[in-house]
């Protein structure tokens, strides 16, 4: 039988078909796009590739979207690949006595395999059972039940209040079939009855997540930890998939462990009383990735859904932030009890979360040499990565996005291995961008690419990735930060990050950039780097006796250029001319980041369309438009260019 899903969340161990099933059965309405197998195939047009849902044929197999079945040798390595451990961490078995038996025989033996926990684990964890222990109007001191955890991504902070939710639901519980038990004068009968009712009018704990991707990720791993509750169930609440589906789980089963997108939970209080009604009772809260959440718009969806819970204190609130800034302690202020207790897991020596990342900068010498440094760097991640490369290739804009994506498909077959590439952007269903992420961050083939705009910058995590490449300035040196923390990542914390600017766009290095530790490096330097590995891997090649099926590297490597050249004489005009006119708009608005006038970046784009792209001549642009954008003349402004010396 295929799994549904590979793997949820890499902090943990791996998912099994039986816990899938299991997540089914129990009330998860997971995603399309992880119980679908859905094979790829790519078509090469200017603008979109296309899906095919059938299985592929043998002469697609390196097209084909990865298996989500693991070997024995995966799950080995996933079962120790747990984040941020530290050797004088406790263990997990020091919780005995302080959390279920079920539930720690979840963590420490079936499914997980836990050993130590990591420093979020290791300062939340130890504080149950006290932690969910209810309100008492009467005693202050059960007030301070409230966390604020500032917590990193990738530091095993979904265990650290997935474990707390479970227990205090579990709590729950017990204490409302105990009431009854007493009413009824010891009748079984009746605590059974009332355990039902509590399962079916009163929700549990509410686990709110910035992204769709992330929410499946924390449902999955819930489910996990329930593998040994049997009457508990998850229900996962996001959107772009059936609101009807997840009404017919919801109206069907009771409603322990709720994850939820803030956007489709807001949506389902507004419109569906069967759901806001046990909702207005759950007792706990838990916000993750809150910093998030609040960056992308979602504050005012957040305060509603507090706003119909009970009240604090009587609702006990758990925020894990990876930043604390002042929008962060406001909410904090609004939502958490007076007396909450702030955990910092993220001390004031430790380097920034890119600091272990080697990072390098290059100002090409002109647009022409574009496309060429990205493929080399490429390949160059594909030879020093020789059996599990996998890169994440940002651009700027959407357009620039899809048409890159149309780029790597066709020169593909100049890179050394046989390659993947994923697209994702905008522009994409919401289905169809998850299916993507899910494959890329399953990737196995050991040669991945995955073609992205930011929507693939923060919050979901794709284990392995080796290599960070940004074409283009980043929204800001925030955003630069976010997209090399997707590398480094995990136990190993091995990567790198490239940035790849225009002559034009070099004062974002000096100005935005200048506190990052940050190497210059030239397109000549990596020509030489690359073919002096492009060398040694065709002789290795040879002495491993693989020279009848692994092709050499450098006869491709020397036709780079002309194979360029005949891409351009079929790159498809208007797709050129669409994606200089998103860089346009993107670029203009920030020319005081690049302390550039904008009518250098007009002569700069313009410039770009020719060499880059190959246009025999720029797309024209009405005088009238310049002088409103405030970039007139933009001939003249070219010679004011400085290219460097590289």
């Amino acid at each position: 039988m295929t799994s549904f899903i590979s793997r949820a969340i890499r902090l943990a161990a791996p998912v099994s078909s039986r816990t899938i099933v299991q997540a089914s059965r129990s009330g998860v309405v997971l995603p399309r796009f992880v119980t679908q197998p859905l094979a790829v195939r790519w078509a090469s047009t200017a603008a979109a590739h296309k899906v095919v849902e059938t299985e592929p044929s043998r002469g697609d197999a390196d097209l084909r979207a990865p298996s989500t079945r693991s070997s024995a040798s995966e799950l080995e390595g996933d079962a120790v690949e747990h984040a941020a451990i530290e050797e004088d961490q406790p263990e997990f078995h020091t919780l005995a006595g302080k959390v279920n038996d079920r539930t720690l025989r979840a963590l420490t033996v079936s499914p997980m395999q836990l050993t130590t926990m990591s420093p979020v684990q290791a300062e939340v964890l130890p504080l149950l059972p006290g932690l969910i222990r209810p309100h008492d109007p009467e005693d202050p001191s059960s007030s301070a039940r409230d966390l604020l955890v500032k917590a990193r991504t990738g530091t095993g902070k979904t265990i650290a209040f997935l474990v707390p939710a479970i227990e205090a639901r579990l709590a729950e519980i017990e204490k409302f079939g105990q009431d009854a038990l007493d009413k009824s004068g010891l009748d079984p009968r009746l605590e059974k009855r009332a355990r039902r009712q509590l399962a079916r009018d009163y929700a549990g704990p509410v686990i709110i997540s910035p992204t769709r991707e992330l929410a499946t990720q924390i449902a999955v791993e819930a489910t996990k930890l329930l593998k040994h509750h049997p009457d508990l169930q998850v229900h996962l609440l996001v959107g772009g998939e059936s609101k009807r589906q997840q009404m017919k789980h919801w109206n069907s089963s009771s409603r322990d462990i709720i994850v939820a997108t803030p956007g489709r939970l807001r949506d389902l209080l507004e419109n569906e009383p069967s759901v806001a009604e046990p909702i207005s009772k759950s007792k706990m809260l838990v916000l993750d990735e809150a910093d998030t959440l609040i960056d992308i718009g979602f504050r005012p969806d957040v305060e509603a859904i507090a706003d119909l819970m009970h009240p604090t204190p009587e609702r006990q609130t758990l925020l894990f932030s990876a930043t604390v800034s002042k929008v962060v302690r406001d909410i904090a202020r609004r939502i958490l009890a007076k007396t909450h207790a702030f955990v910092d897991c993220v001390t004031d020596d430790a380097p920034p979360v890119h600091a272990h990342v080697p990072q390098y900068s290059t100002i090409l010498p002109s647009a022409a040499d574009q496309i060429p440094h990205i493929l080399r760097l490429i390949a160059h991640d594909q030879l020093t990565n020789p059996v599990n490369s996998k890169i994440l290739l940002f651009f700027p804009t959407t357009k620039m996005t899809q048409l890159f994506g149309t780029i790597m498909m066709e020169m593909r077959k100049n890179l050394p291995k046989q390659t993947r590439i994923y697209e994702i952007h905008s522009k994409r269903t919401q289905e169809y961008r998850s299916r993507m992420s899910d494959y890329f961050r399953n990737d196995k083939s050991g040669a991945s690419v995955l073609v992205s705009s930011d929507v693939s910058a923060r919050g979901v995590d794709y284990p392995g990735v080796t290599r960070v490449i940004q074409v283009g300035i980043p929204g800001s040196d925030e955003q630069y930060v976010h997209r090399v923390g997707r590398t480094g990542r995990g136990k190993e914390k091995h990567g790198r990050a490239d940035i790849v600017l225009l002559p034009w766009e070099q004062g974002f290095l000096t100005w935005q950039l200048k506190d990052i530790p940050m190497k210059a490096y030239t397109t000549s330097e990596l020509e030489t780097e690359l073919r002096e590995l492009a060398t040694t891997y065709d002789q290795n090649r040879r002495q491993m006796g693989t020279a009848r099926f692994v092709p050499p590297y450098l006869p491709k490597l020397d036709a780079l250029g002309d194979e360029i050249q005949k891409f351009q004489e079929n790159v498809d005009p208007d797709a050129v001319k669409e994606t200089m006119a998103s860089m346009l708009g993107y670029y203009v608005g920030r020319s005081g980041d690049l302390r550039c006038q904008k009518s250098v970046i007009v002569a700069g784009l313009k410039d770009w369309t020719m060499e880059a792209c190959g246009l025999p001549e720029p797309p024209y642009i009405s005088e009238a438009f310049l002088s409103r954008i405030g970039a007139s003349d933009p001939a003249r402004a070219l010679s004011r260019i400085v290219i460097l010396d590289v």
